[in-house]
């Protein structure tokens, strides 16, 4: 399954199994694609995926979540 289909559906689902690691993935894809993107700027942060987590999806993510999130994004695409 993508990861959007996977945080859509976690977030629609407050009981999903492992739903509040999914959800740091998508925060983490987001704030990659929003601060360290294309557009040249800093890597994102773990502080920036848990403000993304919070306000995007309404949860709060401790600094370990965010960092493990951040850290599984640069596996993926790095191959």
């Amino acid at each position: 399954m993508m990861l959007w289909q996977l945080v859509v559906a976690a977030y629609g689902d407050p009981e999903a199994e492992g739903r509040e690691k999914i959800l740091a993935w998508g925060a983490a894809e987001l704030a990659h694609s929003r601060y360290g993107g294309t557009l040249g700027g800093l890597p994102a942060g773990a502080e920036d995926v848990i403000r993304i987590a919070w306000e995007e999806f309404g949860i709060r993510l401790d600094l370990t979540t965010a960092t493990e999130a951040l850290e599984e994004r640069r596996r993926s695409i790095s191959g």
